[in-house]
């Protein structure tokens, strides 16, 4: 979030740059200015774009097809009640409470499965980033 997190899953799907204008005036289209917007990373499936909303979230996937047409998922998934939130930290910053930041996020549990990398955010963006996944996981 540091930067563009829609330039940034662009990027890291890798998407063929014939589509990349198309998709990313699509998915700048599904951003109401008001959602959380991040890059996850996932095991065995494509990296996809996380958008929480009022509380939900959407993934967004590229996924080239076998007929040779390329197509954007977008797979809505709400609220996710058997998730677990880790923020992992580098153990050489910890005395450091200048430095000390996490840098990523780890979902487990769920279908929201994977990473989230920090490194790019700012403390702001990190706050709002745990604030929205936390909304996502009733209690």
């Amino acid at each position: 979030m540091g930067s563009d997190p829609i330039a940034d899953y662009v990027r890291l799907a890798a998407i063929p740059q014939e589509n990349v204008a198309e998709v990313e005036e699509f998915l700048h289209r599904q951003d109401a200015g008001s959602d959380t917007l991040a890059v996850l990373e996932r095991p065995n499936q494509p990296v996809a774009l996380l958008k929480i909303h009022v509380g939900e979230a959407t993934l967004f996937s590229f996924l080239p097809s076998r007929d040779g047409r390329s197509l954007l998922h977008e797979t809505y998934i709400g609220k996710i009640y058997d998730a677990t939130i880790t923020q992992v930290h580098a153990v050489e910053n910890l005395a450091d409470v200048s430095a000390s930041k996490p840098e990523r996020v780890e979902i487990a549990g769920s279908r929201l499965a994977g990473t989230i990398d920090l490194t790019s955010y700012s403390a702001e963006e990190r706050a709002a980033l745990m604030d929205a996944l936390r909304e996502i996981i009733p209690r």
